[in-house]
């Protein structure tokens, strides 16, 4: 039976990539010399609203595989998959910001080689790295289908319903807590290790999929317990609300603390205890709002319903429209207006780039560039679900009949 639209994920991924494209606006207007302190001040504080975005989409990635392809995975096809609407896109703006970069001036044996570190680690097309990170998970997912189902199977199918949803919860503290460890050794202890191979190596530790990893794993909890995760999302908003308000204001204290003249973004890096709470907390209320926003409708749903079809595309694509822009705006003197200059060139980029998405997707070969715009699925019709218990014991249950 067909399984029906997850729209949720659809809004978040609107959510998602805004967040992104806002995060790299700011970034291309808050380090400039001629900025003064309140705007400097107000960016930085408006940064701290995207901090969810890159996490979102690892923790959808992490929803979709698991409600699609974990009862049934034929790896060869789930990779070709992957692959057409993953890599192909990624290999062809990898090749269009390397010929931006370079001003057509390609046609050369460095420009060539340099060409072939792109595709390994992208600068040019600095938001690139995400693809070949989240790569890393598609790869991986048969040993975390195999992780979870043994969970399942060892731990949940042995407790009584009552008691599974209470195991879950444990779980995911303790997961939480776990990565939180790993966070503090990245922060306050890598930097500091002597010169060497394994510092060099973990210099591009947050490409690495152990610093995503919680993100993913509560995307499949969130696929295998969905009507649960929906109602305790949605129930718990103002509570989120709150935490998240908190939050907010002490990486804000922390981000004040640790600048001069300009505001210092990368004390509120990905790689920071307290910016994880900060992200699981923003993520969960974010949940929460689309929940609400898909059950009311209204123009709102609809904006982020169409940015988020396209917002793969739009991602790929923000960056290059960025340059575009900056091209314009670094000569001039904006003194005074940067905070102004970033909410506009925001708006155009947005636009513009979920824009070009859509006309690119009219294209006979759009989806080499842009992936594929297919919809998202959820339970079927017809079986709701009205605990957590019963989520996971129905999964407990298929693992066991196997």
């Amino acid at each position: 039976m067909r399984k029906e639209m997850i729209e949720e994920v659809t809004l978040l991924r609107g959510l998602a990539f805004l967040a992104i494209t806002l995060q790299h606006c700011i970034g291309e207007y808050i380090y400039r010399t001629d900025i003064e302190a309140q705007d400097s001040i107000m960016l930085a504080m408006l940064f701290h609203f995207t901090r969810y975005g890159t996490p979102t989409f690892v923790f959808l990635s992490g929803l979709i595989l698991f409600y699609n392809y974990y009862e049934k995975l034929n790896y060869v096809s789930f990779m070709k998959k992957r692959f057409t609407d993953i890599v192909v896109p990624f290999v062809i703006w990898t090749v269009i910001y390397w010929i931006f970069a370079k001003s057509g001036r390609i046609f050369s044996a460095e420009a060539l080689t340099e060409l072939g570190k792109q595709l390994i680690l992208p600068t040019h097309g600095y938001h690139l790295w995400f693809i070949t990170m989240i790569f890393q998970f598609y790869a991986l997912f048969p040993v975390f289908v195999w992780g979870v189902k043994c969970y399942q199977e060892r731990i949940l199918a042995k407790l009584r319903d009552e008691n599974v949803e209470r195991a879950v919860i444990w779980t995911i503290a303790a997961g939480g807590v776990l990565f939180g460890v790993l966070l503090w050794l990245s922060y306050y202890v890598i930097p500091g290790m002597p010169e060497g191979i394994w510092k060099s190596i973990l210099q591009f530790r947050d490409k690495y999929v152990p610093f995503h990893l919680f993100y993913f794993l509560i995307g499949a909890v969130a696929a295998l317990g969905l009507p649960v995760w929906r109602s305790y999302a949605a129930r718990l908003l103002l509570a989120s609300a709150i935490l998240f308000a908190g939050m907010y204001v002490w990486l804000g204290y922390e981000v004040l603390s640790h600048s001069m003249e300009r505001m210092n973004l990368n004390v509120a890096t990905y790689l920071k205890p307290s910016t994880f709470v900060l992200i699981a907390v923003q993520l969960f209320l974010l949940y929460g709002f689309t929940v609400i926003v898909k059950e009311r409708g209204g123009i709102v749903r609809r904006a982020l319903m169409f940015i988020g079809t396209y917002s793969f595309g739009g991602f790929l694509a923000h960056a290059l429209i960025l340059g575009l822009a900056a091209g314009f705006t670094r000569p001039m003197q904006l003194a005074g207006y940067h905070l102004h200059a970033t909410v506009l060139t925001f708006l155009f980029v947005a636009a513009a780039s979920i824009a070009l998405a859509k006309l690119l997707s009219l294209l006979p070969f759009g989806k080499w560039l842009i992936g594929s715009l297919g919809p998202i699925n959820d339970r079927p019709h017809g079986k709701p679900q009205s605990s957590a218990a019963a989520d996971l014991r129905r999964c407990s249950e298929i693992i066991i009949v196997k």
